[in-house]
C-alpha cells in the first residue's frame, strides 16, 4: 500500500522532478566547480596540501551522491514499510488516537467536572434559618457541597492544560508531516554536499528521517496500547447529554441520584482516573516519543557525517 505520509513526493511528485532534483544537481555541479578551481590553484601554486583536499572531497562528494540517493530511498521505502504495519497513514492513525482522547476523555471530563462544579454551587448556597431575622438561626443546608466545588474546582484547573497538551501534539504532527520530508530531507542534502556544512546536513537528513517515521509510529503504538487502560472510562453519558436528551428536572435529579454528587465512585475516582490518562499521554507519552525519536537522530546523524571510507 502507499502512505499518505510521504507529503510532497507521493501526492505532487512534480515536486521532486522540479524543485528537489534540480536543486540537488545545482548544488553538485557547483562543487564540482569548486573542486576543479581548487585543482587549478594547487596546479599553478605547486601546493600538495590543494591536491590532497581535492582527492578527499571528490571522495566525499561521490559518497554525498551515493548517500542521497539511498536517504531518498529509505525514505520512500521505509515510510511504506511503516504504513504497512500501521495499517494505514501513521499521521492520520496519530491524530485519529489524540482526537478520540481529547474528545473521549478530556472533554467529557470538563463537561462532567462542570456540571458537578455547577450543581455543587447550587446546593451549597442553601441555607436554613429558624427564629426572626435578628435573634434566629441559621446553617448552611448542604455544606459538604461547598467541599466537592472546591474538589471539581481544582480538578478542572488540572484538567485544562492536559487538553491543551493534546491539541499542541495534534498541531506538531500536522507540521512534521508537511516539512520533514518535503522540506527538510531536501535541505539536508544540499547542506551533506559542502565541506562546511556537512555536518549541519547530516544532522537535518537524520531529523527528517526519525520525524516522519521514528516519531509518528510512537503513536501508533501508543494507539494500541493506551485504549486498553481506559476501556472502561468510555460509554457513560456526560452531564451535558443528558440534560438535551431528559431535560432540566430529569437532570437534576440524575445528576444528583445517579451521575455523583452522593456517590463516592462517580464523584471522585471516575475525574482522578480520566485525570490519571490526560496525565499519561500529554506528558509522560510524549516525552517518551521525544526520547526514542532523538536517540534515533544522534545515531543516525553521527552515521550520515563521517567520513565513510
Amino acid at each position: 500500500m502507499r502512505g499518505k505520509g510521504m507529503v510532497a513526493y507521493c501526492e505532487h511528485p512534480d515536486f521532486l522532478n522540479n524543485v528537489v532534483l534540480p536543486l540537488v544537481g545545482v548544488s553538485f555541479s557547483l562543487m564540482i566547480l569548486l573542486l576543479a578551481l581548487f585543482w587549478m590553484a594547487a596546479q599553478f601554486f605547486r601546493k600538495a596540501e590543494y591536491e590532497s583536499f581535492v582527492s578527499l572531497e571528490m571522495h566525499q562528494l561521490l559518497v554525498s551522491a551515493l548517500l542521497v540517493m539511498f536517504i531518498f530511498g529509505a525514505a520512500y521505502f521505509s515510510c511504506e514499510v511503516a504504513a504497512g504495519f500501521a495499517g494505514g497513514d501513521m499521521f492520520e492513525i496519530s491524530s485519529s488516537y489524540l482526537s478520540s482522547i481529547n474528545n473521549d476523555i478530556a472533554v467529557r471530563a470538563v463537561l462532567y467536572m462542570e456540571g458537578l462544579k455547577m450543581f455543587s454551587q447550587y446546593w451549597g448556597s442553601m441555607s436554613f434559618r429558624w427564629g426572626a431575622s435578628a435573634w434566629g438561626v441559621g446553617a448552611a443546608g448542604f455544606p459538604s457541597f461547598i467541599v466537592i466545588e472546591r474538589v471539581a474546582d481544582f480538578l478542572l484547573m488540572l484538567i485544562t492544560p492536559f487538553a491543551a497538551s493534546l491539541m499542541v501534539q495534534q498541531i506538531i504532527l500536522e507540521t512534521i508531516k508537511g516539512t520533514a520530508i518535503a522540506f527538510v530531507l531536501p535541505v539536508g542534502a544540499v547542506l551533506r554536499i559542502f565541506p562546511p556544512t556537512r555536518d549541519a546536513g547530516s544532522f537535518l537528513m537524520a531529523s527528517a528521517l526519525g520525524f516522519q517515521i521514528i516519531y509518528p509510529f510512537t503513536y501508533v503504538m501508543q494507539s494500541n496500547i493506551v485504549p486498553k487502560i481506559y476501556e472502561g472510562v468510555l460509554g457513560e453519558k456526560t452531564l451535558d447529554e443528558i440534560y438535551r436528551e431528559r431535560g432540566w428536572e430529569e437532570f437534576s435529579l440524575i445528576a444528583i441520584f445517579e451521575k455523583g454528587l452522593f456517590d463516592l465512585q462517580q464523584m471522585l475516582v471516575a475525574p482522578v482516573r480520566s485525570l490519571s490518562i490526560l496525565l499519561l499521554q500529554a506528558l509522560f507519552l510524549p516525552a517518551l516519543s521525544m526520547i526514542l525519536t532523538i536517540s534515533f537522530i544522534k545515531g543516525t546523524a553521527k552515521f550520515f557525517s563521517q567520513k565513510l571510507g
